[in-house]
Formats: C-alpha cells, sequence, structure tokens
C-alpha cells in the first residue's frame, strides 16, 4: 500500500523524468521552460459537489482544471481509506478519478501532491472533497402480494382504513412507534417528543395488570376501563397499539391470589396453553374470565372508534434455551389452538376492532421452526420480529426475509420490538423497510442502544412517519386513494 512517506522520493524521481523523458503525455510541448515555473493546476469544477448529501451514485468522479494537466506514472489519489481504482487524464485539463460508490455512503476523496501538474512540473496541492450518496430504497414490492382485507370479514370501517393506510405506505416508508411502559401512559412517546420534537407515529399500551384492574379490582393504579388516555392519543392524531404480557395465577390455589400471578413460565407454574385449551379446566375458565374483562375495554374502545394493532401472545417460541412465556410452554400446536381459541372468542364478542399481528423469534431448533408456530393466514393481519441484537444501527434483511417466506409475501412485516434501532438508511438501503420499528420501553430509549443524536435524526427523516404525518382522517384517506 502506497503512503505518504514515498512523496519526497517521487519529486526526486519525477526530476530526473523531467530531464530526460521522452513521454509525450508528460512533459511541456511548445516552449522551453524551467522545471517547476508557471501557474500550478487550480481546480475549477467537480462533476459532484463537495459537500453534496444527495449525489447520485457514479463510478467516477470528474476533476476539472483550469490548464492542461499531466499525471506520472506513479500517483496518489485516495478515496476514503483506500486508493483509488484508477485515473486518468481526459479532455486535457480534466482527471477522471474511477471508484465505485454504493448508496447511503460518505465518501472523502484526496488527490495527493505530487499527482497532478502543469507542463513544467509545478505541482498542484492536495486537493481534498467529499460527497454523500443518496439513498436508494431497494425494496422489491414484487416478492409480496399483501392481503387487500383484514382476516376479520366484520372489521369496523376504521379498522379496515387503518389496514389500507399501513398497505399503501408499505415499503416505502416506516412509521416510528413507541411502546408504553407498564402504566397506562404515553411516556415514553413524550420522551421521544422531548428529545427530537416529533412523537411517534404508534404507541403501544399493554394490558400487564388486567387482573389488578376493573372489572375485576378496585384499580387503585391503573384502570384499563378509563381508555381517555388512548382515546387523547388517537384524537391526537396517533395509532394505536396493544400487547398483553398476560399474567395468571401459577397454581389453582393463587386464582384469588395476585400476588402468585405470572406470565413468564417457571418451575411452579402449572398454567400452560395445553391446560388452557380443555374446556373443563380451571385454566380454561380463567381464560374466559380474562377475555371477557379485557372485550369489555376492547368494545368500549371500538364504540369510540379506535381501532387497535394487536399483538398477543407475543414470542411463543422463546430463545434456544426454552420458552419463557406459559403459552408457548406446550409447543406449536397448542400455542396455534390458544391463537385460534382467542381469537374467536374476541370476535364472537363483537370486537371487530383489531388488526391481528402476530410476532416471530426467528428461531430454528430445538423449538422448532417459527413457521411451525404461525397460526395461519386465515388468524393473521400481519407479522412482526422481535429482535434485540441489531449492531451498529444495521439492517437485518435476513430476518426480514425469513419472515417474508413465512407466509410468502402475504402479510405486511413489523420489527414490533428491538433494543438498537435499524437507522431508516439502511432499511431502504438493504431493502428490509419494516412496516414499523418499536424500540422497547426503559434503557432502550437511551444513549445505551440509540442516543439522542440518532433519534433525532431517524425521527425527522423525509421516510419516517411521525404522528404528525400521519393523515388526520384514514377513512377518508382510504375513499380518495382506493382506485
Amino acid at each position: 500500500m502506497r503512503t505518504l512517506n514515498i512523496h519526497a522520493l517521487l519529486l526526486s524521481a519525477l526530476f530526473c523524468l523531467a530531464s530526460c523523458s521522452d513521454n509525450a503525455d508528460d512533459t511541456a510541448t511548445g516552449y522551453d521552460a524551467a522545471y517547476g515555473t508557471g501557474d500550478a493546476p487550480s481546480v475549477v469544477s467537480l462533476s459532484v459537489s463537495n459537500g453534496e448529501t444527495e449525489a447520485d451514485t457514479v463510478d467516477s468522479v470528474i476533476i476539472t482544471y483550469d490548464m492542461p494537466i499531466f499525471v506520472p506514472p506513479v500517483h496518489s489519489v485516495k478515496v476514503n481509506t483506500y486508493y483509488a481504482d484508477s485515473i486518468k487524464v481526459i479532455n486535457d485539463n480534466q482527471l477522471a478519478v474511477y471508484f465505485n460508490t454504493v448508496s447511503n455512503t460518505e465518501y472523502e476523496v484526496t488527490i495527493f501532491k505530487p499527482t497532478v501538474h502543469n507542463g513544467t512540473y509545478n505541482f498542484a496541492p492536495d486537493y481534498k472533497f467529499s460527497f454523500k450518496t443518496k439513498i436508494y430504497n431497494t425494496f422489491d414490492a414484487s416478492l409480496f402480494n399483501i392481503d387487500e382485507k383484514l382476516t376479520n370479514e366484520n372489521a369496523t370501517e376504521e379498522a379496515k382504513a387503518l389496514y389500507f393506510y399501513l398497505r399503501s405506505i408499505y415499503g416505502k416508508k416506516t412509521l416510528s412507534a413507541t411502546m408504553a411502559d407498564p402504566a397506562w401512559n404515553t411516556t415514553t412517546a413524550d420522551t421521544l417528543n422531548q428529545l427530537t420534537g416529533k412523537y411517534p407515529a404508534i404507541h403501544c399500551f399493554d394490558f400487564l395488570f388486567l387482573r389488578w384492574s376493573k372489572p375485576f379490582a378496585g384499580s387503585n393504579w391503573i384502570n384499563y376501563m378509563n381508555t381517555s388516555v388512548v382515546e387523547d392519543w388517537v384524537s391526537k392524531g396517533g395509532i394505536a397499539a396493544a400487547g398483553w404480557h398476560w399474567n395468571v395465577p401459577k397454581t389453582e390455589a393463587d386464582k384469588y391470589n395476585l400476588n402468585n400471578y405470572a406470565f413468564y413460565s417457571g418451575d411452579d407454574m402449572t398454567f400452560s396453553a395445553r391446560y388452557a385449551n380443555r374446556t373443563s379446566s380451571w385454566q380454561h375458565q380463567q381464560i374466559d374470565e380474562d377475555l371477557d374483562a379485557l372485550s369489555q375495554i376492547l368494545l368500549q374502545l371500538q364504540s369510540k372508534g379506535i381501532a387497535l394493532l394487536w399483538r398477543p401472545l407475543h414470542e411463543a417460541s422463546g430463545s434456544d434455551y426454552g420458552t419463557w412465556f406459559w403459552w408457548g410452554t406446550d409447543g406449536s400446536v397448542q400455542y396455534k389452538k390458544l391463537w385460534i381459541y382467542i381469537y374467536n372468542y374476541l370476535k364472537d364478542k363483537g370486537v371487530n376492532n383489531l388488526i391481528w399481528v402476530w410476532t416471530s423469534q426467528g428461531l430454528q431448533a430445538p423449538n422448532g421452526d417459527d413457521s411451525l408456530w404461525y397460526p395461519g393466514d386465515e388468524y393473521v393481519d400481519i407479522i412482526g420480529r422481535d429482535y434485540y441484537d441489531v449492531k451498529d444501527h444495521q439492517s437485518i434483511k435476513a430476518e426480514f426475509d425469513k419472515l417474508r417466506e413465512i407466509t410468502g409475501g402475504r402479510k405486511m412485516i413489523t420489527l414490533s420490538e428491538c433494543g438498537q434501532i435499524p437507522s431508516v438508511e439502511n432499511m431502504l438501503t438493504n431493502g428490509d423497510v419494516w412496516s414499523w420499528f418499536m424500540p422497547w420501553n426503559g434503557e432502550y430509549m437511551t444513549d445505551k442502544h440509540n442516543t439522542a443524536d440518532f433519534f433525532s435524526k431517524q425521527m425527522n427523516s423525509d421516510y419516517v412517519i411521525t404522528r404528525d404525518k400521519v393523515p388526520t382522517d384514514l377513512k377518508k384517506y382510504m375513499e380518495e386513494n382506493n382506485n
């Protein structure tokens, strides 16, 4: 590899070349002049603007000088940390520097002295310029054939309109989202707004404490029956989502002991999908009680014209070390039966404002390929991936492709939970444009995983939808765009 240490040697060698070379392309012609005299060449223009941030991808950059130029046999032109593939003088006064550029990348080009000189070997000084190539969206829409309708034929107009909107922007832009802390609030969305000046398009609530809330308990802390926090979010243009860390009694004796409820599986947890699916069991009775209470809350939201991105029974397959939620401990067959049961239960209750989001873990053995856990196209509207191993905000195209294969491209794909967020530039560049991205709460909203600078850039990107960019009337949007 060349280094700048050779430049002194080059000057000495070039002095010799000036004295004895017969190469007509590299010597002065038409006049007899002393070595190193005359004005040194000066740059007058570039084929790409210095400092440009939306440059096209190219395989060469042309630097135009104010006079005919010459290049010695040995030269030094650096592109970032590497040397240019080749250079060539064209049209007498232009230097072509050849290197392939890719999208969404910053380039710094340095033409070191001695590389360009006039006819008497007066060398141009070092010249440096930089630019960044534009973002190209490589999302391949031909790989998808998204279902036009929701799985629930009785879906509310609000749910239909929200689904239509998600379909209309899929692959073109991505929606921002936040996950609520366990309380019934929008604290994390407010925090993001303080950092970036923008609210996320989606805020996800959680029915974690259903048994501690009305209609079951006195709800000194959380009352899910009071849906004003969700109503307020939607009234301001936001999209509402909900998940459920489903707390259940560890044993039958704990049914009325809220201090011994859990959603994680464990040695003392006798509650599982197999027993919940048995209609004669106490676990099944508990399931029905919880679903009945939940349906009252969902119906209240439905009556107020609010649709939900609904993500129950998430991460069922757990990890390579075993499943961690009770709904996954009995395997994929029992899990799918439970999913279908709650789907039909809520539908039979008249809950029609849900867009059903199923979550993959992208696992292989020992818990089985995640496609084995997929409930079926007729019970799922959107599929998601919970992924916490993103590094340097890179794309995770391989995970995206795995999910597409599960449904053959019939369902939109979302990054339903994450730690560090892939940058939207990397999503677009590599083609894994998730429907939305949702970092978990707590430390994942801090510099430990996503810095304030990153959040600000991401949320203010033209390719990221924030709450202020969501159409104010999704039903009207559907009517105007449903060609």
